[in-house]
């Protein structure tokens, strides 16, 4: 019975198409596609190269479609549901967006960049979307620009904690004259027209080209996407990668280098936040408000200059990381301004696998090369595990093993840990695997086998007469009445014992193949589950350091409420024990005056602290000044007056006590 793909319904969360580049090679094919009645290929068999002496069996794929050499870009674009993607994700008037998931796999090589980047004379699966989207949109495309209306609510509405920027400010903090300070502040002015610098040469930079300079084909001016016309819509970009496990921003680099340095990027976290606790997302990337084609195309050429690319003996320019490119479709009722609601289309340039061998690559290289491989491993398992389940299996898919595969499936399944906040459909995945006929036969046929939706193995090689003879079985020829044997039975009971031989030989390869293959996956599974332990602690760590890190905060903080409520309680305390106290002094200096005046008594208060002193030294210097003044007179008198008159002048006065007349005034 021929194999048949695994029933694929339109609302199935992952679709597997293959597209084939066309090869120059000197080699020989070994990949063919199958002949089929239907109007597009499904099925493609790939058998070992005939110098191959290790005997494997020939293996058979099936796909949701084939696209052959002579596939164009358009044709992909169409025929592998980019469109509806991008309809799901503006939504209807009845519902809101759907995520989509567009992601391209392969060898090193084999024509990945090119299907979503395109080339210098084709545009790439990316570039059609983006035109697609803006056109479509049209005139609800709301004016972002800063100190809109449309910017305050989108960066109020956004949950990912992001720094968030209008095309115009970021580009001209690119390749303007970089004389704002405020970038990358939330609060920057409004900056001039992107036009200023798309137009003007000497400002912008070389690695960039100008839009009109990218190749404006093939055309999508014909696809159009009916939207919602009662909404206003919002197109928000961004863009990061995965590099060594993980996850770095790729867009605002280039802005602070030119000031910093000697900055390294900081690695961003894959999370729930606060604002959105059933979904995961990434925290703190640069997201820019595209107000039309030309300046979303701008911040994609921008990003791309960004992304970890080096040179191996595969390819001149192999990306050395995962690279994402978001865009996020925000939608609101135009009349009511209600609140957004978003969508995202994801458009993912996974790393192509490579062979350090093959690549030559060495040092940090092949460290890099090592991390790619690891985080395709497990994107294999986990696509394999998700096509089991299509056909009715509950097994879990290990997306948490690493940084890609928790990126591209954590939002591929509905969301049950919050049920106060709204559902979210699962997102819609594509994933468009690239091969070449001519290529390496062992990197290609291993992305074959855990990308494909079906495989069979099949064994064609006539078995051996001359191992049947060896294997020392005794034959048991029929003979004549005679007694003798004659040749023809014998040649029949030989076939029979060939075809035995044949039948037990194909089954004990398919047995050993299925051994190596169970083999290989016991290895990943103890592998993966070391390395989820590894990261279990990693992460038990992580948390638990975080939580004493707010409790000591929040106890700190409150300690310093209380020491504050308590001093102000002890100030208002003492501030009212002194009003008391004056309150009590007036109240008895008031009754003592009330006193004096009805009996008439004086009443004297005590004289302060040290004034007795005082006064006693007053005194003795009077009295010497007294003395010193006296007998200045007596000379004085003694000089100029008669013996009779100083004789009378002599005698002393009597001197009175300023205290005594005190005293006796008293009584």
């Amino acid at each position: 019975m021929a194999m048949e793909p695994p029933p694929r319904p339109s609302s199935s969360l992952f679709d597997v198409y293959l597209r084939l580049r066309p090869s120059h090679a000197a080699t020989d094919r070994f990949l063919k596609v199958e002949e089929t009645e239907a109007a597009n290929p499904t099925h493609i068999t790939i058998k070992p190269p005939a110098g191959d002496n290790r005997k494997r069996a020939v293996e058979r794929f099936a796909f949701t479609r084939v696209f052959e050499e002579d596939a164009r870009q358009l044709d992909l674009f169409q025929g592998a549901g980019v469109v509806q993607l991008i309809e799901g994700a503006l939504g209807t008037r009845s519902s809101v967006g759907r995520d989509g998931l567009l992601a391209t796999l392969g060898v090193t090589g084999s024509g990945k960049s090119h299907t979503i980047l395109g080339s210098k004379a084709q545009r790439g699966l990316t570039q059609m979307a983006l035109d697609v989207l803006f056109q479509s949109i049209g005139e609800q495309l709301v004016q972002s620009f800063y100190g809109a209306p449309a910017f305050s609510s989108l960066a109020a509405a956004d949950v990912s904690e992001a720094h968030m920027f209008t095309a115009s400010a970021f580009l001209d903090s690119m390749y303007g004259d970089n004389q704002s300070e405020r970038f990358p502040s939330r609060a920057q002015t409004p900056m001039p027209d992107c036009s200023s610098f798309m137009t003007n040469g000497p400002t912008r930079s070389k690695n960039i080209p100008r839009p009109s300079a990218l190749p404006q084909s093939p055309s999508v001016a014909d696809i159009q996407i009916p939207s919602d016309p009662s909404a206003e819509y919002a197109l928000i970009v961004s863009m990061y990668e995965v590099y060594n496990d993980r996850i770095f921003d790729l867009l605002p680099g280039n802005a602070t280098k030119s000031k910093h340095p000697n900055i390294k990027r900081r690695a961003l976290l894959f999370k729930s936040t606060e604002l959105s606790p059933d979904r995961k997302l990434v925290a703190g990337l640069t997201k820019i408000i595209c107000g039309s084609f030309e300046e979303a195309m701008m911040v994609l050429e921008t990003g791309l200059t960004e992304r970890k690319v080096a040179g191996t003996g595969s390819n001149a320019a192999s990306s050395r990381s995962h690279g994402f490119f978001c865009v996020e479709v925000k939608k609101r009722g135009a009349q009511r301004k209600g609140p957004w609601s978003s969508s995202a289309l994801t458009i993912v340039d996974l790393a192509g696998s490579e062979r350090a061998r093959n690549a030559k690559t060495a040092g940090a290289t092949l460290a890099e090369a090592g991390k790619i491989n690891e985080s395709l491993m497990y994107l294999g398992q986990c696509m394999q595990m998700q096509s089991d389940n299509q056909d009715g299996s509950k097994n879990v898919v290990p997306f948490r093993q690493c940084k890609l595969t928790e990126l591209l499936f954590s939002n591929s399944f509905p969301s049950s840990t919050n049920r106060h906040t709204h559902y979210h459909q699962p997102q819609k995945s594509i994933m468009v695997v690239t091969a070449d006929p001519k290529g390496d036969f062992n990197a290609t046929s291993q992305i074959l086998r855990y990308s494909a939706l079906a495989r069979e193995v099949t064994v064609p090689r006539i078995p051996s007469t001359t191992s049947t003879l060896l294997s020392g079985t005794p034959l048991k020829y029929p003979t004549t009445p005679s007694g003798r044997t004659t040749p023809s039975a014998v040649l029949e009971e030989l076939e029979a014992a060939n075809s035995e031989v044949a039948r037990l030989t194909t089954e004990i390869e398919v047995f050993a193949l299925r051994l190596t293959e169970e083999t290989a996956r016991r290895r990943a599974a103890e592998q993966s589950w070391r390395a989820a332990e590894e990261h279990m602690l990693e992460m038990e760590q992580e948390i638990r350091d975080e939580c004493f890190a707010e409790t000591e905060a929040a106890v700190e903080q409150e300690r310093r409420r209380w020491q504050a409520a308590w001093e102000a309680e002890q100030d208002n305390n003492e501030e009212h024990l002194d009003k008391k106290i004056d309150v009590v002094i007036q109240a008895t200096r008031a009754q003592m005056k009330e006193q004096q005046d009805k009996n008439g008594v004086a009443v004297y208060e005590d004289p302060e602290p040290g004034l007795s002193d005082r006064v006693e030294e007053l005194e003795r210097e009077n009295e010497l000044l007294r003395a010193r003044l006296e007998e200045k007179e007596r000379e004085q008198v003694a000089r100029t007056a008669s013996p009779v008159k100083k004789m009378r002048v002599l005698k002393a006065k009597k001197w009175a006590d300023p205290e005594a007349a005190l005293g006796s005034w008293e009584d």
